[in-house]
């Protein structure tokens, strides 16, 4: 058997027609998938980064038994620091956060559109 007479053979066998969209699922399959955001050993290294951390804390907070209250007192110290126990911070946090939704809401303020192509 030549080429030519096997491809007229593949030519003449009766073929189905390709499901209706099988272009564009290749196509997002393939070409179109979107990147992963982390790689694989990315998520094992914070993976294991968050378990070495929660296991030293338990050490920490089992080793020394009067840990958790010098956390406590830094914490309030660094808030007293700050002035968060003081009213007027809380008083100047709502107008500043008030004043933030209330000039983004203003209606001259452009939005961008997101550009949607369809293939």
């Amino acid at each position: 058997m030549t080429d030519d007479e096997l491809d007229r053979a593949l030519f003449a066998l009766p073929l189905e027609e390709p499901p209706a969209g099988l272009h564009m699922q290749i196509m997002a399959a393939t070409v179109l998938r979107t990147a992963p955001a982390f790689r694989t050993w990315e998520l094992w290294l914070l993976a294991t980064a968050v378990a070495l951390v929660g296991a030293l804390t338990v050490w920490m907070f089992t080793s020394a038994p009067d840990a958790g209250t010098r956390l406590t007192d830094s914490i309030v110290g660094v808030m007293r620091a700050l002035g968060l126990f003081s009213r007027s911070t809380y008083v100047w946090l709502g107008i500043g956060l008030s004043s933030v939704w209330w000039i983004s809401s203003l209606p001259f303020m452009a939005s961008p559109r997101p550009t949607v192509y369809n293939r």
